[in-house]
């Protein structure tokens, strides 16, 4: 559907082909912006048209050249999507804006306004964001970008990290109402408390602690030998260490595989001390797997869907370098399945149901979530199996890498499912469901 300014209409005027039945009055709704208006259907507009007044140009920016789909709830005529997608300030530029056209692929399925934008456009005043809408019909230099003003929107999608206490974001928060999905960073000893609530998920957990002394350093390697520690509030395995204790002191290894040893226990501390800079960590035991001296973990990435709910994108085994425990690398990747029969010499069968019973658990924990911060609907969760195959939930990452499926060659459609899926789900959670479309 799309818009034609009509001169004619007064301002608060709309017409529409009779093969909608609304009521003679309705509110229309378009993203956070409203405004009652009354109903003229006309014989001859196109089924695929709505005509507006052009007067609403001086009060909102709705652009004329995308396409829309409209619902009706009573009396509230909704023409959308507009879902705002809330990307790095530093990445508000036209140029830059290329390397995110990859997530329209599938726009023709979402229609609607989808802009870009960040916290630093937000103007609570008068509910609007500044950013840039995509717009496929675009010429011009900066094409397919333009740049507005737009109202709060009837979702949003939230790829940064927002630190606590933003006012901007904090009234957009407030004022959408639980349509921002990922709306939260995953604080990783708060999320570990509220796994740990649940049995059937705290069985797959790791044991996990907060790390405030050298008594919970000592105790915890004397139970396991080997651990990791890990900021709270880490991402992208930034400050993570392996320790070791040996007969003749205490090993620490970083990502690098860079190794320091301390003979004495108080000089141990004090070493970990000066490098977690006053940031808070958590231990965690090991349940590392290892094949072929390489560590090997899985990415399986869970994302709500157009139905709202919970499906797995995709599953991808990473193998680390040889003697290192950081996997977080697209240089040996593989499908998840394929890793399973190669690693545990598994037939088809056993892989594929290995690889559901992993799906079902990470699917328990993104409900978990939902339930306690939703609503979420785009996680990268990592897991691991063990050598008498117990399924272990190491991390849960609302930020996780979208390029790591770009590379898995055994499913090319993996990638753009990742990227497009989200969408789907900012549609329907903006109120744009099948059943509901006009």
């Amino acid at each position: 559907m799309y818009i034609n300014w009509i001169p004619e209409l007064r301002p608060n005027q709309i017409r529409l082909p009779k093969s909608v039945a609304i009521p003679h009055s309705v509110v229309l709704h378009f993203g956070s912006w409203k405004k009652k208006m009354s109903v003229i259907i006309c014989d001859h507009l196109s089924m695929d048209s709505i005509g507006l007044p052009e007067h609403l140009k001086t009060e909102i920016t709705i652009p004329d050249t995308l396409p829309y789909e409209m619902y009706v709830d009573g009396a509230n005529l909704h023409l959308g999507p507009v879902i705002a997608f809330l990307i790095p300030t530093q990445m508000l530029t036209s140029g830059v804006f290329n390397d995110y056209l990859k997530y329209f692929a599938n726009y023709q399925t979402v229609k609607g306004l989808i802009y870009l934008c960040s916290v630093n456009g937000i103007n609570p005043t008068d509910k609007t964001i500044e950013g840039f809408y995509y717009n496929p019909n675009a010429d011009g230099s900066d094409a397919p970008w333009t740049k507005g003003i737009f109202p709060y929107p009837g979702a949003a999608y939230r790829r940064i990290w927002v630190g606590s206490r933003n006012r901007l974001y904090d009234d957009l928060i407030v004022h959408m109402k639980g349509k921002i999905f990922n709306p939260y960073f995953l604080n990783k000893w708060e999320l570990c408390k509220l796994l740990c609530s649940k049995p059937l998920i705290r069985d797959h957990l790791p044991v996990t602690k907060r790390v405030d002394n050298l008594q919970t350093l000592e105790k915890m390697l004397a139970l396991y030998t080997s651990v990791y520690l890990k900021p709270a509030n880490g991402s992208m395995g930034q400050g993570i260490m392996k320790v070791e204790k040996t007969p003749k002191g205490y090993l620490f290894i970083n990502r690098y595989q860079e190794k320091t040893f301390f003979a004495s226990k108080t000089k141990a501390w004090a070493y970990f001390r000066r490098i977690r800079k006053g940031r808070k960590y958590l231990i965690q035991q090991s349940a590392a797997l290892t094949y072929q001296n390489k560590n090997v973990d899985f990415r399986v990435i869970m994302q709500k869907d157009g139905n709202q709910q919970w499906a797995c994108s995709g599953v991808i085994a990473r193998y680390g370098e040889v003697g290192r425990f950081y996997t977080n690398d697209i240089s040996s990747i593989s499908l998840g399945r394929d890793a399973l029969r190669t690693v545990f010499h598994f037939n088809d069968e056993e892989a594929a149901q290995k690889e559901e019973e992993i799906i079902s658990i990470c699917t328990k924990a993104c409900q978990l979530i939902d339930h306690k911060y939703g609503p979420f609907g785009d996680v990268g969760i990592d897991v691991t199996v063990d050598t008498n195959l117990k399924v272990w939930l190491l991390e849960i990452n609302s930020l996780h890498q979208h390029t790591i499926p770009y590379y898995v060659k055994d499913d090319p459609q993996m990638y753009s499912r990742v990227l497009s899926r989200p969408f789907e789900y900012a549609k329907s959670l903006a109120g744009f469901t099948k059943e509901k479309i006009l």
